[in-house]
């Protein structure tokens, strides 16, 4: 289990005025950094029998925040809720494994988009980290 905690500047960006509707000279001028706090809990472990391996993470920061905070913190890649699972495959008779599938879950609960409408109609979505899964196998010599 890991805990943490980072506090420094963080770009941010105000909500717009009026029809909600901006153009994008005003997004820019309307971001600016501000003081924020980010905390962090990670936890891991191994399922024994299976021999699966298993580390999930979640990182809080506050909802204006378009970057990250403490950006060189341990957990500062890693934003929102995220899981990574590994399994052994076996697939000799001694029990030993030279094949692993791997799992990566990101950003599960879709946080950290802000989209905006610009003053044309268009739709322009700031996203510190994108929900994605990634899967694959890996093998060991």
């Amino acid at each position: 289990m890991g805990l943490s905690y980072a506090n420094g500047n963080a770009l941010v960006m105000a909500a717009t005025q009026g029809s909600g509707q901006a153009s994008m000279a005003e997004l820019v001028a309307a971001a600016h950094t501000r003081h924020a706090q980010m905390y962090a809990l990670s936890l891991s472990g191994t399922l024994e029998g299976t021999g699966t391996r298993w580390w999930a993470s979640y990182r809080w920061q506050p909802e204006d925040t378009l970057s990250p905070v403490g950006a060189f913190a341990r957990d500062a890649d890693q934003p929102y809720l995220n899981l990574h699972v590994s399994q052994p495959i076996h697939l000799r008779r001694d029990g030993s494994s030279g094949l692993v599938a791997l799992l990566d879950l990101r950003n599960l609960l879709a946080q950290g988009y802000r989209p905006y409408v610009l003053s044309d109609g268009s739709l322009l979505v700031f996203a510190e980290d994108r929900r994605s899964i990634r899967a694959g196998l890996a093998f060991n010599f």
